[in-house]
């Protein structure tokens, strides 16, 4: 009995021995995190493209090309205009194309409150109300999270949208296990943010590049503040209202779905096989609506750009010949 009572008592202290270190780690890391989040502030770094007032909010946006009707490209939950980069060039010979960081991502200020799917409609709504930004209704591209924004969009707005390309855009609908899974994920992501471990990661990751480059990197990818909005955006978008489906849907809005085809390992296949299902609906909800399914990740303008920009291209020419001057529907504004 007494040799179990040692032992018993020796693990008691190394496991609060443990503790103690871990949450001394912890608080060494939480203040090194937010001593590099001011060191990047004080560096008053210029962001590289126009930062517009977009109603109360200021938008980083990345703006290319001339021609109508334009294309306005969303992006997934946390990314930006670099998701983008080879789909926005090669369109832009021939269309304007807009990308933007959604606010508290990459170089947008953040919002205070809740990130809904109705403020990052409202968002749009107000990019498309920019003097001079696009000569009519644009074309909306959306990647997942970018593209249930784009949807919704087209239903609360529907005059003031060409067409619209889903990139593996999720259906609306209580969450279901991968959503989950992926929130769960973002969340974890956060605390370890919070405590610097991201960022350290990230720094280690590329000792090629100053301490400032490495700021500015971690600043777009890897800093505390950056997947605390992360982790704000999906919990607000999971709780957010779906969309209103009235019974003729999009009417004849001419929309195009893109389904990505992937493994995963088999507890999360059965998952996958009922959120796709979901997923195939979609173009349902339009007169015009095409589901075009490819072999690829969920990034699928990345792995797949000439796909994605010839569609665009199709769509272009779709609208030109309902339309006629090829600026798109009319509307009132």
């Amino acid at each position: 009995m007494g040799r179990w009572r040692s032992i018993r008592r020796w693990g008691l202290r190394i496991g609060l021995g443990g503790f103690v270190l871990l949450a001394m780690l912890a608080g060494i890391g939480w203040y090194w995190e937010r001593s590099e989040e001011a060191a990047f502030v004080a560096a008053a770094v210029t962001p590289p493209d126009q930062m517009l007032q977009v109603g109360d909010q200021t938008l980083h946006v990345v703006v290319s090309g001339q021609g109508a009707p334009g294309v306005l490209l969303i992006s997934a939950l946390g990314g930006g205009p670099g998701d983008w980069e080879e789909v926005q060039a090669r369109l832009s010979d021939s269309m304007r194309v807009v990308s933007y960081d959604r606010p508290g991502l990459g170089w947008s200020p953040p919002r205070e409150g809740e990130l809904t799917l109705d403020a990052a409609v409202e968002d749009v709504e107000g990019l498309l109300a920019v003097p001079g930004l696009f000569d009519g209704p644009p074309i909306l591209v959306g990647h997942s999270l970018g593209g249930q924004i784009a949807r919704h969009f087209a239903y609360a707005h529907p005059n003031e949208v060409s067409g619209l390309v889903l990139i593996d855009a999720p259906p609306d609908g209580p969450p279901g296990f991968l959503l989950k899974a992926e929130g769960a994920f973002h969340s974890l992501n956060s605390w370890l943010a919070a405590v610097g471990l991201t960022r350290w990661l990230d720094y280690r990751s590329h000792p090629d590049l100053t301490r400032a480059e490495q700021r500015v990197r971690a600043h777009l990818h890897a800093s505390g503040a950056f997947l605390r909005t992360v982790r704000r955006e999906n919990d607000g978008f999971e709780n957010s209202s779906p969309v209103v489906v009235p019974p003729n849907g999009l009417g004849d809005l001419p929309l195009t779905f893109f389904l990505a085809h992937f493994s995963l390992p088999g507890p999360l296949r059965g998952g996958l096989d009922e959120f796709n299902a979901a997923k195939r609906l979609i173009p349902r909800e339009s007169t015009r609506g095409q589901l075009i399914e490819l072999n690829s990740g969920h990034y699928i303008q990345e792995e797949h750009p000439d796909t994605v920009v010839a569609e665009v291209r199709r769509m272009r020419t779709v609208v030109d010949s309902l339309h006629g001057s090829g600026s798109g529907p009319e509307t009132n504004r």
